[in-house]
């Protein structure tokens, strides 16, 4: 495996992770622009769809940028309940091969599809039906970009795996069920 797929597994991580503070700030703002927005509403009697659907934008920012670093961490909810059972070999085999056959098969199918309503959004110029809503056009084209940041990130993450089998680099695999 030459290392250039490694150099760009770490150029996907490193912009990933950049796009995993974007995501983190943007936690703060929701949080400031509710906070805001029941003040103004409960305080002075005033409200705005506008203010509200800001939040579900920022929300999906969250979510979507967020997702590919929350990969990368190994943070990720997984369906297999046997997974910690398996050896750390075994484990590697199934991200790599759970990667290929899975994983980039439905980023890459959702991404285009949601490519096609961002650009439908953009053409039709789509607002939102509420009063004082926003344009929707924005939020079409996070859903897009966080798929492709989620389709590269997989990438990575099938590239590092295959690197660990081979012994190019060590990975722990480990994962460790999230605290209910």
């Amino acid at each position: 495996m030459p290392k250039q797929f490694l150099v760009f597994a770490n150029f996907v991580d490193r912009l990933n992770d950049r796009f995993g503070v974007l995501a983190s700030w943007m936690v703060l703002i929701a949080v400031l622009v509710s906070t805001g927005n029941a003040l103004i509403r409960y305080g002075f009697n005033i409200s705005s769809n506008g203010w509200l659907e800001a939040q579900w934008y920022l929300f999906a920012g969250m979510v979507m940028f967020g997702a590919a670093t929350t990969f990368r961490l190994n943070e990720h909810v997984r369906v297999d309940v046997l997974y910690a059972l398996y050896p750390n070999k075994a484990r590697l085999w199934l991200d790599f091969w759970g990667g290929i056959i899975f994983f980039l098969p439905m980023t890459i199918i959702i991404g285009w599809y949601s490519w096609e309503f961002f650009i439908t959004s953009v053409i039709q110029a789509e607002t939102s039906s509420n009063p004082g809503g926003l344009i929707r056009w924005p939020v079409r084209g996070v859903i897009t970009l966080g798929f492709f940041l989620l389709t590269l990130q997989g990438i990575s993450e099938i590239i590092k795996r295959y690197a660990a089998i081979i012994g190019m680099i060590q990975i722990d695999p480990k994962y460790e069920r999230p605290l209910q």
